[in-house]
């Protein structure tokens, strides 16, 4: 299984989230377990999502993907 970390500094100045990806690839899918280290506590999200490796490799879809996920939390409820 790979690992990826990173943090996501949100739009709202709140403090950076950080957060570890574990993740397989299987074809076009990559299933995925990670942990999120808020402001408001640790919590866990796992799940998969499709991506296209012709377009990009899976290392980045993953980074993309909780970039994403996370930044949605300005608006939304994740993580």
């Amino acid at each position: 299984m790979h690992t990826l970390e990173g943090s996501h500094t949100p739009a709202s100045g709140a403090p950076a989230v950080r957060y570890r990806a574990e993740y397989e690839v299987v074809g076009n899918v990559v299933n995925y377990r990670a942990s999120f280290s808020a402001p408001g506590g640790p919590s866990h999200h796992e799940g998969q999502f499709d991506f296209d490796p012709a377009r990009v490799d899976a290392a980045s879809a993953v980074e993309s993907f909780m970039q994403n996920h996370i930044g949605k939390a300005d608006w939304d409820v994740a993580p």
